[in-house]
């Protein structure tokens, strides 16, 4: 995956951006307020020893040892206001440019009062050109303002004459211009490896997520056609016994049948893996959504039968673009869902229609209902059980999990509730898609 840069390292998008910065804002947070700290300890160490050894013509080193007072000030304030914070301060940018700019500024001033008499404004600048670019956190473009704003300060404010004489001072110019280049590559290589890595890695768990989930929707849809083949073989083995031919004849053509289904259910699983890996580029097209709800009754006709559950459909037919076997294993999970839990000889009705933007669909079942409480688990995700089915049927939650994941790829929402007469109401609202949104 090809991942969008601007000529600074940062990302193009600003929600990946963001995300990036708030996701690291943990595992740097510690070394953020260390590093400033200790620049800004150093920095007024260096006024300390040396500001008072200068002749000042304007101003005094009274007065910017008060200004390097106050920026060590600011940054134990900002680790004191911050240190706890589990999230990324909302003005975090501003604390950290703000301490590079007032160190700037007590350059600046220290080089106009002193009429640019010092001789180690130079190894001073080039100390906070290398904490500006290798060491402190923050946005690239504060330290490229401070790194001009130091570069112009020793071109023209420092006296050549009086301290290296001019060809040592074009040179030392010339040296200075080309390190602030070479950093500011550097800085920039840098910025874009970290976010290269964390995009990466955000990728990496995609396709460990998958992988998961391609798993457990293995073991949760293959476990009904095996159940149901391994009692039609023992109800074969019964008639064997019996003599009943006949019904051994039957039994081993709906056991043909389910391992058929089991066939394509798996390939299905493995193929809807395969487009959720393409990074969008699935096997999305334009069908009748009653087809695909077709093939979902289709495939779980057999276990509503054994339950004798009526299922009646009413949809009005819709030709939508979709995924058709993500979402034929949405509709069948439902499905299976609801004939878990109604009762023996009972019905399920399935309803369908477009309405405000979306088309709705509605299944109807005749259970014990449920709580709001697992409704809105089930609407989160967040469900993690399964209760027994009227018949003693287990689950483990994963069925609508994946019903969940498959809506929300889809841009749909779902939505549960309990009917007033029993029973409850699985609602799926799929976006209609307008012109153009087809690509």
């Amino acid at each position: 995956m090809k991942y969008l840069f601007n000529f600074w390292g940062t990302l193009t998008s600003p929600e990946l951006e963001d995300s990036f910065l708030n996701d690291k804002w943990l595992e740097n947070k510690n070394y953020t307020f260390l590093t400033y700290f200790l620049c800004c300890f150093f920095f007024l160490g260096a006024g300390l020893f040396g500001d008072f050894q200068r002749v000042f013509y304007i101003g005094s080193a009274k007065e910017l040892l008060l200004f390097r007072v106050f920026l060590l000030m600011i940054s134990l304030v900002f680790i004191l206001q911050n240190g706890k914070k589990q999230r990324r301060p909302k003005f975090l940018e501003i604390w950290l440019d703000s301490m590079k700019y007032l160190s700037t500024i007590v350059i600046v001033l220290l080089t106009y009062w002193t009429r640019g008499t010092s001789l180690t404004l130079l190894p001073g600048i080039m100390m906070m050109l290398i904490g500006f670019y290798m060491i402190l956190p923050g946005r690239i473009m504060s330290t490229n303002v401070c790194a001009l704003a130091l570069l112009i300060t020793f071109a023209f404010l420092q006296d050549p004459v009086l301290t290296y004489g001019k060809e040592v001072h074009h040179y030392m110019t010339f040296m200075l211009v080309a390190i602030e280049i070479l950093l500011c590559f550097f800085k920039i290589k840098h910025e874009k490896w970290a976010r290269t890595e964390y995009m990466s890695k955000k990728e990496l768990d995609s396709l460990n997520e998958t992988k998961d989930k391609l798993l457990a929707t293995i073991g949760h849809d293959i476990r009904s056609p095996l159940a149901l083949i391994q009692s039609r073989a023992e109800l074969s083995l019964l008639s064997l016994k019996d003599g009943e031919f006949s019904e051994v004849t039957k039994s081993q053509n709906m056991i043909i049948k389910s391992v058929s289904k089991l066939d394509n259910l798996l390939s299905d699983i493995v193929n809807w893996a395969i487009s959720d890996l393409k990074e969008g580029r699935n096997s999305r097209e334009v069908r009748c959504i009653t087809k695909t709800m077709g093939d979902a009754v289709d495939f779980i006709l057999e276990v509503a039968n054994q339950k004798k559950i009526r299922i009646k459909r009413e949809l009005s037919p819709y030709p939508y673009f979709h995924e058709p076997r993500m979402m034929t294993t949405c509709f069948r999970n439902i499905l299976s869902n609801a004939i878990k839990y109604n009762p023996f000889n009972s019905e399920i009705h399935i309803r369908g229609s477009a309405c405000d933007d979306f088309y709705h669909i509605e299944v109807i079942d005749q259970g014990p209902g449920l709580g709001e409480e697992l409704a809105e688990k089930i609407k989160s995700g967040l469900n993690d059980s399964s209760e027994v089915g009227t018949e003693g049927e287990r689950g483990t939650g994963l069925g609508l999990k994946l019903v969940k994941n498959i809506v929300d790829n889809h841009g749909g929402k779902i939505n549960i509730y309990a009917n007033v007469e029993g029973g409850a109401t699985f609602k799926v609202s799929l976006p209609l898609l307008k012109d153009g949104d087809i690509a």
